[in-house]
């Protein structure tokens, strides 16, 4: 999880569609799409950097035939390709089953959080993070700045609040369902 370089993109740009979720057994599951990390670029040779009908034109004209879509990555910094199938016969919602927003890509591992400690019987500890090992890396909220954070828990006081959570060791994005509570015995929510 770390600082910015820059990286290629075809076409040019800092922009894509941001994957912020991917249902199980969907054609993006299947095309190794992730959660949060990934960014939709270029789906063939047509370069996505405005928030228009383009993506779901290029997706409804290639109905249950393969395309290829280049994914930027913010996790690794690459560019790579990926065949993916557009389909409304996979069982769930959408041509993807993912679900995305247009957004500009640059700095996206800046309002990244390291969980260092996490206090035994603590909100973070009944959640199931872990101490030094997860990154909280969203909420259901846009995180645009460091304080944004810090505000969204202490709005959530003893009220459940969703975050998206990265672990090194297992190399994946879990949802953790956090009750802060500034009651709870120790320091912190």
């Amino acid at each position: 999880m770390g600082g910015s370089q820059s990286v290629e993109i075809p076409g040019g740009g800092m922009e894509g569609y941001h994957v912020l979720r991917v249902q199980n057994a969907s054609p993006g599951q299947l095309a190794g799409l992730e959660a949060f990390f990934d960014f939709i670029v270029a789906i063939g040779d047509t370069r996505l950097d405005q928030d228009n009908d383009t993506l779901k034109e290029l997706l409804n004209k290639n109905l249950e035939k393969c395309v290829e879509m280049k994914v930027y990555s913010s996790k690794t910094q690459r560019v790579r390709s990926v065949t993916i199938t557009p389909s409304k016969l996979w069982g769930g919602q959408g041509l993807l089953g993912v679900s995305i927003r247009f957004c500009s890509f640059e700095g996206a591992n800046e309002n990244v959080w390291h969980i260092l400690e996490v206090e035994l019987n603590s909100p973070a500890a009944i959640a199931g993070l872990v101490s030094y090992k997860d990154y909280i890396i969203g909420a259901d909220s846009v995180l645009h700045e460091s304080e944004d954070l810090f505000s969204l828990i202490e709005a959530h006081d003893k009220r459940p609040l969703k975050l998206y959570v990265y672990n090194i060791d297992s190399d994946v994005c879990r949802e953790v369902t956090v009750t802060p509570d500034s009651k709870w015995g120790g320091e912190g929510r």
